[in-house]
C-alpha cells in the first residue's frame, strides 16, 4: 500500500472515532488517536503489552490502563478485532486491526514441545468457508455478520 493511501485511511479510521467518540458521548482525546495510529501502523497481532512497549519506546506518555480503556472503546467501535489463540501470555488476548480487513481466519502454530508458544499465526482466505456459511444461513433462516474460524497446530518433523 502506497503513502497516500495509508495517509487516507488513518483519515478514515479517525473520523470514524471521532463520530463514535460523539455519538457516544466521549472524550475526544489526543492519546485515542495515537493509539489508533500506532495499532493501524502494524502489520501483525498484538496484545496490550506488545501496544504499551512499543509506545513507550517511542516515548509516548500513556498508562497501561488508558490502553486498556482505549482497546475497549476500538473494540466496539469496529475498529479491532479481539483472538484469543490460546497462548500463554499474562494478557491472553490478542487484537489486530480490522476496518479495512475482510473476513479471514486464522491457523494458530504452536512452538515445538512448549506449553502453548505461539511460534506462527497465518491468516488464510478460503473460499469454500463462504460456501459453509451461506449454507448455515440458508439452513437456519439467519444472517451471518460475522465468523471466527481457529486451527491449532505445530509443525510437522522435517
Amino acid at each position: 500500500m502506497d503513502t497516500l493511501q495509508k495517509e487516507k485511511n488513518i483519515t478514515l479510521i479517525k473520523d470514524v472515532l471521532r463520530n463514535y467518540l460523539l455519538e457516544k458521548g466521549f472524550r475526544n482525546t489526543p492519546e485515542r488517536y495515537t493509539i489508533l495510529e500506532e495499532i493501524y501502523g502494524m502489520e501483525h497481532h498484538f496484545n496490550v503489552d506488545d501496544l504499551y512497549l512499543l509506545m513507550m519506546q517511542k516515548k509516548y506518555h500513556v498508562s497501561k490502563a488508558t490502553i486498556y480503556n482505549t482497546i475497549e472503546i476500538f473494540l466496539d467501535a469496529g475498529l479491532i478485532r479481539k483472538h484469543q489463540f490460546g497462548e500463554k501470555t499474562l494478557t491472553s488476548s490478542s487484537y489486530e486491526k480490522s476496518y479495512f480487513d475482510k473476513q479471514h481466519d486464522h491457523l494458530v502454530i504452536y512452538k515445538k514441545d512448549s506449553d502453548k508458544e505461539i511460534e506462527e499465526i497465518i491468516e488464510f482466505c478460503d473460499p469454500r468457508i463462504q460456501g459453509i456459511k451461506e449454507a448455515i444461513e440458508s439452513a437456519f433462516g439467519v444472517k451471518i455478520a460475522s465468523h471466527s474460524l481457529y486451527f491449532y497446530g505445530t509443525k510437522n518433523e522435517q
